[in-house]
């Protein structure tokens, strides 16, 4: 057992008894999300110091829920999206194409890629080959051009959510830059944007040297008027106290840019695009306990959860921990329980090892009894949105939002067994 899982975290926003009412109304799995907690971490984006202007986008894989998007979207954020469906997605949500950014590792067929453009989508090359398909499509065109380039280091809380650096794919070598002005001078094409993303962002340390080598780069492009630095917005879901502090992290970034433009004369505005720092702490999971059993005086006790990995990925894929509360139980001492969930896979578990996803660990809790109550925090990053959905035919739970006025309604239905193969065809 770790000595360093604490127990009883207070809950992110919401009460005991609002959270069980909750439940008690739309049932359990549940995700519930709280729109004062997005707006809140939204507006501390928005005011992080910079020099000469700042754009936030919302880097939606986090959690792409329309209702989501809508909040950001009327807040002023615009959109990053990682697939052509997440455009898709963030158009049908209302959003206008000139606020969506795409930026893909996929190599877009052409005819989608055209149409998407010319739509107003803002198109953000992330490979060679994607910026030479760009170039054939719409030479001498002034379509709103960037490129993501990989400028050699990176930073994630694991390997698995690193995006920089030699070991990952994303974005183009630095080294390559020559080959990105040859393609760029060929067809007469403008980079108004340079981007750069180190990954999810384990030591901003790390995002503050990527952004010096991000505006190097930059001098050797003179048509790039906005920088994009993504990554790097640690949110510590277990300590946070080591959570980034964006008044501190960003002042030496804006110093930087003051000394860029002193230097070239070029002001440039910044972007960012923070994904699990707008989401992670703005949504809960809620789950009920269907089980408890043990593996005797020397093994351990388990707490089975109705939630499983079909609702939360992240702990059996990185061996992230989340901290984790039972709703109005103070009643006994603590106790170390592993809480799983109730997949027949043996990695279905809430309580790894921390950065170890091939080891248990325990966490303290007052004694639990079935039907209690369980919050599992931080779970608006990487959740609903990455979660093993319809493993061992497990239908897809329901969401709720929490309103600003503390009133609620149902965002997602919980879906129907039957829809998990309403698709497949007989033979």
């Amino acid at each position: 057992m770790s000595d360093s899982i604490p127990i009883q975290k207070s809950l992110p926003f919401g009460c005991d008894s609002l959270l069980k009412a909750i439940a008690e109304k739309y049932g359990t799995p549940l995700f519930v999300h709280s729109e004062k907690s997005y707006r809140r971490y939204g507006q501390e984006a928005l005011e992080a110091p910079n020099a000469f202007g700042l754009s936030v986008r919302y880097a939606m894989k986090a959690n792409s829920h329309q209702a989501i998007l809508r909040i950001f979207d009327g807040m002023g954020i615009e959109i990053d999206a990682s697939s052509h469906f997440e455009v898709q997605r963030s158009l049908a949500s209302g959003i206008l194409p000139q606020r969506i950014q795409l930026t893909s590792q996929e190599l877009l067929k052409p005819m989608r890629l055209k149409e998407l453009v010319e739509q107003g989508v803002i198109y953000n090359a992330t490979s060679l080959a994607q910026l030479q398909l760009f170039a054939d499509l719409f030479p001498g065109l002034t379509y709103p051009l960037s490129v993501r380039i990989n400028p050699g280091i990176g930073s994630g809380h694991n390997k698995r959510t690193n995006t920089a650096g030699p070991n990952s794919s994303f974005g183009i070598w630095w080294e390559h830059l020559s080959q990105v002005l040859e393609i760029a001078s060929s067809s007469s094409l403008k980079i108004s944007r340079l981007h750069s993303h180190v990954g999810s962002g384990s030591d901003w340390r790390v995002w503050q040297k990527a952004a010096q080598l991000t505006l190097d780069i930059a001098r050797k492009l003179p048509d790039v008027e906005i920088i994009n630095l993504g990554g790097g917005y640690k949110i510590d879901r277990m300590e946070p106290d080591k959570s980034i502090d964006f008044k501190t992290a960003f002042l030496p970034v804006k110093d930087a840019f003051q000394d860029f433009a002193s230097e070239t004369g070029r002001r440039l505005h910044l972007e960012i695009e923070p994904g699990t720092y707008l989401a992670a702490e703005s949504c809960i999971l809620l789950a009920e306990v269907n089980d408890i059993v043990d593996t005797g005086l020397e093994g351990y006790q388990f707490i089975k959860l109705d939630a499983s990995m079909t609702e939360l990925l992240r702990p059996m894929m990185y061996g992230a921990r989340h901290p984790i509360s039972v709703l109005g139980n103070g009643r006994n001492s603590p106790k170390p329980y592993v809480v799983v969930g109730t997949c027949c896979e043996g990695g279905d578990i809430f309580t790894p090892e921390q950065a170890n996803p091939e080891a248990v660990d325990t966490v303290l809790l007052p004694e639990v009894q079935r039907g209690d109550l369980l919050v599992v925090m931080g779970a608006g990053a990487y959740g609903a949105a990455m979660c093993a959905k319809n493993y061992n035919s497990r239908p897809a739970c329901a969401e709720a939002m929490i309103r600003l006025d503390d009133s609620h309604v149902l965002i997602t239905r919980a879906q129907n067994p039957e829809e998990i193969w309403d698709r497949e065809l007989p033979i």
